[in-house]
């Protein structure tokens, strides 16, 4: 349940990301974003702490559509990065 909840979480950063780069502030998207990523990716994930900085930036986007579209594309690289596979632990296999 997790793990679906990990997806949940990401899709709608995603959204809210894909929205930003339009030039769309979307405050009901931002709420939901923090409330999913929080709950379901720790402190430190690169994910979360993006998503906290778009959410600090966000009140002076509004006024800035230029911020606002280099915010969502920052956050859709975070999005991004959040789904590539994890590094193997394995230094037998891995070297």
């Amino acid at each position: 349940m997790a793990y679906r909840n990990r997806i949940a979480a990401r899709m709608i950063a995603l959204g809210l990301a894909l929205r930003a780069k339009l030039g769309e502030p979307d405050p009901e998207a931002l709420a939901m974003a923090l409330v999913a990523v929080g709950d379901s990716f720790d402190e430190a994930d690169p994910l979360r702490v993006e998503v906290l900085r778009f959410a600090d930036l966000f009140p002076l986007s509004r006024r800035n559509p230029e911020l606002l579209t280099k915010a969502g594309e920052s956050l859709f690289r975070a999005v991004e990065r959040s789904c590539w596979p994890q590094p193997a632990a394995r230094v037998d296999i891995e070297g």
